[in-house]
């Protein structure tokens, strides 16, 4: 799905629209960006199952090899951010 579009539609559209916007998620697969007048958040209606399969592939990705070297990468990063950190505070 990567690369799809979001149909877009403000927060006070989708009230009154919410049970044809769950049959297009729901039955479709779309992908629905809730938008709010005056913020600039947003939130994306998906489908259960396509949660599901986000949330699996997730899972398996972070058994990988790779997964556990960027996890690595990254405590290596933070510690060097931490003791940088304490290094400037020292007067």
């Amino acid at each position: 799905m990567s690369g799809q579009s979001f149909q877009s539609i403000d927060l006070d559209q989708a009230g009154g629209a919410l049970a044809r916007l769950h049959q297009q998620v729901a039955e479709q697969h779309h992908r629905i960006e809730i938008t709010r007048v005056g913020t600039d958040q947003r939130c994306i209606l998906i489908s259960k199952s396509e949660l599901d399969s986000l949330e699996h592939a997730l899972e398996i990705l972070s058994t990988t090899d790779s997964a556990g070297i960027m996890r690595g990468e990254l405590l290596r990063i933070a510690q060097e951010v931490s003791v940088s950190g304490r290094a400037l505070a020292t007067p």
